[in-house]
């Protein structure tokens, strides 16, 4: 079995530790008081130095061990062999990157076959939780809403159609050689240390600038939104009540339109946007809402950050990290 590093104090492996939602749930754990070891590969997916910024907060902890280095080169074993509860948040993301074979290769890379190894080596060492952070985007252009766990899969871009590989991956593990294996789909994310590429990182940051905010279609598809400390949240519920073999939708609700997140953002900054409107991207999702009903009653997941509350803890951080100052 993984083996804790002192006979009271729980351990738990976190990879892409450095990472937005990662880094957030490496500083819950420690302060739960776990041993935690963080892997991250600082891939080029986006701005290394912001992954490094949000290492700060960590590496000092006596109780924090970081190791970098990708899942595909590192050896693992010796690494899974100390720990007990696994969570998998590494991952090439982003749903716009174009079909190309090198694209695609990239994805292949990061994501499954980087969570097949991870998954053998929890596997050989016993450990009592695997959870992993997949995304709503499986559930494909337009889905029924509220979109339930069961609704048809139908990924449309190499990231969702990677996470979708990786949860078959992740559930044969489970199904066949007994991998304690939990699956949270998480909707569309914000807060502090949000990627750069996601639009209220994007949109504050335009406003606080003065730019444009480039829109792409109509601005009146909508999204499910969740806050990152309910997405963390949703993880350490996990680990309390360890579920294994399911698989929950995690969001924060309510859903809002781009246009009325633009607005949002208008009102915590305190400018108004000059919009862009642009072709739709066909790997968008068109209306994303999820139904959480599963979460609520099994985990006890009751999220309550409201959309303002969310952008301006998002946009503290902006102005504190990112943004020059005058």
């Amino acid at each position: 079995m993984g083996l804790s590093m002192s006979a009271n104090r729980p351990a738990s492996l976190v990879t892409g530790a450095c990472g937005f939602i990662a880094s957030h749930l490496v500083e819950r754990l420690l302060a739960d008081g776990h041993h935690v070891i963080g892997i991250d590969g600082f891939t080029d997916s986006y701005d290394i130095e912001q992954k490094r910024g949000n290492q700060r907060g960590m590496v000092a902890h006596p109780e924090y061990e970081h190791v970098e280095g990708h899942l595909m080169s590192l050896d693992l074993t010796p690494i899974t062999n100390r720990v007990d509860y696994v969570f998998h948040l590494a991952a090439r993301a982003g749903v716009r990157e174009g079909w190309t074979a090198a694209n695609y290769s990239r994805y292949l890379h990061d994501n499954c076959l980087s969570t097949q190894r991870l998954a053998e080596a929890a596997l050989s060492s016993g450990v009592k939780l695997f959870s992993f952070a997949s995304t709503s985007s499986i559930y494909g252009f337009d889905p029924e809403l509220p979109t339930r766990e069961d609704h048809p899969l139908r990924p449309r871009s190499f990231y969702a159609m990677t996470k979708l590989m990786d949860e078959n991956v992740l559930t044969g593990f489970h199904q066949l050689f007994g991998l304690p294996v939990v699956i949270l789909r998480y909707y569309t994310l914000f807060g502090p240390r949000q990627r750069p590429d996601m639009l209220a990182h994007i949109g504050l940051k335009a406003l606080a600038q003065g730019e444009p905010i480039s829109v792409y279609g109509d601005g009146e598809q909508t999204r499910e939104l969740t806050y990152v400390m309910d997405a963390v949240d949703a993880q350490v519920r996990v680990l309390h009540v360890r579920p294994i073999g399911e698989v929950y939708n995690i969001g924060s609700g309510p859903r809002i339109s781009v246009n009325g997140f633009i607005r949002e953002m208008e009102a915590v900054v305190g400018r108004r946007a000059h919009l862009l409107y642009e072709d739709a991207n066909p790997a968008d999702q068109l209306h994303s809402q999820a139904d959480i009903t599963k979460a609520r009653r099994e985990l006890g997941f009751d999220p309550t950050t409201t959309v303002r509350e969310g952008l301006e803890a998002e946009y503290t951080w902006l102005r504190e990290s990112v943004l020059t100052p005058a």
